[in-house]
């Protein structure tokens, strides 16, 4: 439950940020989520997909589980989607930051895989190159969909979809966060990307595009965000031609949500500073509800993910329109 020290409204020319309940929409204690991603289907039901931690397990050591519910507050867990692989695979340690996007004929799930390191350890004094918080790459799971635009079947693995550049490239040790929006046959994918441990500012937003039909993506040459102090987690979507997206800075002791705004997905401008401040202890993580084909919903909705007794849970917050 969130304090009355921790913001309950975050406010910015476009938008308005409300918490639904000081009841928590998803909680599996004591178990838990830790990121998620959810999007809702034809008939009105929602779809979650998030990271799944048992007590005292790693977050490198994660499963992604499948949930789904009528109403955000009341889930049935269905199954597990991605787990731990063989050796030698790219998700073979864990798998976690799930982000879906469903289509008619499709549910693409992407997430960042951890595989086999030397030591199966963050080193938090890597270098450039080195094995630090433990190296990630985006890979993508496919289901069939059903008339509703749920999940039909297993999630069979395509594959590895874009891995760490080399040892001199911004984003030579570590890729994860993945955000994937739609424009026609074209899926732009956004993630964060770094190549040391030693400064935060490294931390940074990569960028890489694929035509839905062969899922070949190619990566942009370098990050397409950058800010002092370093981010992480990009939260993007579209509004009419506008392209938005919600990025966690670092800033000291606390974790600033920045708004950013685009014409094109690739040249940002910093449009709102303070849209959502919490401390530490409060909400570490924002994941829009996306309806189908990545599209915002018509009322828009949000999980944010806080920390309440060491154990993270999911609150809903709707996300209020203002000046479009």
């Amino acid at each position: 439950m969130f304090t009355k020290s921790q913001t309950k409204i975050a406010t910015s020319e476009y938008f308005k940020l409300e918490l639904d309940s000081e009841k928590p929409a998803f909680d599996i204690t004591p178990y838990q989520p830790r990121m998620a991603s959810c999007y809702q289907d034809k008939k009105g039901k929602y779809h979650l997909f998030t990271d799944y931690l048992e007590k005292g397990m790693s977050p490198y050591n994660a499963v992604i589980r499948y949930y789904r519910s009528s109403d955000l507050y009341h889930w049935e867990y269905v199954s597990t989607v991605a787990k731990h692989a063989e050796l030698g695979v790219p998700d073979a340690v864990g798998c976690s930051s799930p982000h879906v996007l469903a289509t008619d004929d499709k549910i693409y799930l992407f997430y960042g895989g951890t595989p086999k390191s030397n030591n199966d350890s963050a080193n938090i004094y890597a270098k450039k190159g080195e094995s630090g918080y433990m190296s990630r790459s985006i890979i993508l799971a496919i289901a069939k969909a059903d008339k509703n635009g749920a999940p039909m079947g297993n999630f069979e693995k395509h594959g590895v979809v874009i891995t760490p550049g080399s040892i001199d490239d911004w984003d030579s040790m570590r890729l994860d966060d993945p955000c994937v929006i739609p424009d026609g046959d074209t899926l732009h994918l956004f993630y964060k990307a770094f190549n040391t441990n030693r400064e935060l500012d490294s931390v940074r937003v990569g960028y890489a595009k694929a035509s839905v039909n062969d899922l070949k993506f190619e990566k942009h040459p370098g990050p397409v965000l950058a800010v002092d102090g370093g981010g992480e987690m990009p939260r993007v979507f579209k509004i009419a031609n506008i392209w938005h997206l919600f990025y966690r800075h670092f800033e000291n002791e606390e974790f600033t949500w920045l708004h950013y705004t685009s014409d094109n997905g690739v040249r940002w401008r910093l449009f709102d500073p303070f849209f959502f401040k919490q401390p530490r202890t409060g909400p570490r993580d924002i994941m829009m509800i996306y309806g189908m084909n990545g599209k915002l919903l018509k009322h828009p909705k949000m999980l944010v993910a806080g920390n309440e007794n060491d154990i993270t849970r999911l609150w809903l917050y709707h996300l209020r329109k203002k000046a479009l």
